[in-house]
């Protein structure tokens, strides 16, 4: 336990004023856009998973983990894991801690981890007491909430900066398998 709190590591830098300034705006206009296409279309455009998914699209904008493909993909396709999990086994705990874990495997083997959606399923069967889940819910606002955070991730994270995002967008070909 010492190591674990008196190792030799460091903090990591201090990102630089322009970084933590686009993180405020980026976090700040991703969230109220969902919130008014919301309002204004009578749809829901949010969730709370997506409010780490900014951290990751701000904070962290080079990772892997924050490119279009795991933000869209790893959202839609957790979400679809809680869903089949609710309508087929329900509520209980082996469906709920099952359904994180089928969620997990499905991203790594899809090429789009994205810790955030791994809250999806948590979201859709610890709310299904309060909430009427339709399969609708992966349109909105799984997948049209998750376009939109990428399209204002777009905007923001390519605002003066040499480093442009994304990295990669959506391919679905991969060159080399995890072996070779």
């Amino acid at each position: 336990m010492r190591s674990l709190f008196h190792g030799k590591e460091h903090l990591a830098p201090l990102p630089h004023s322009i970084d933590i300034l686009r993180s405020l705006i980026g976090g700040t206009l991703s969230i109220l856009i969902l919130i008014l296409l919301s309002k204004l279309t009578d749809n829901l455009f949010i969730m709370a998973p997506f409010g780490a998914s900014c951290v990751i699209l701000y904070a962290v904008s080079q990772s892997p983990l924050a490119q279009p493909r795991n933000v869209i993909l790893g959202h839609f396709v957790s979400a679809f894991i809680g869903l089949i999990f609710l309508k087929i086994f329900g509520v209980s705990a082996i469906s709920i801690a099952l359904s994180v874990g089928c969620a997990i495997a499905a991203m790594q083997i899809l090429r789009c981890v994205h810790p955030p959606a791994g809250a999806n399923p948590l979201v859709i069967l610890l709310t299904a007491n309060s909430i009427q889940y339709e399969w609708s819910f992966l349109f909105f606002p799984v997948l049209l909430g998750s376009i939109a955070l990428v399209l204002v991730a777009w905007l923001v994270n390519n605002i003066k900066t040499d480093k442009k995002w994304p990295i990669y967008g959506l391919a679905f070909i991969h060159s080399k398998k995890p072996n070779e």
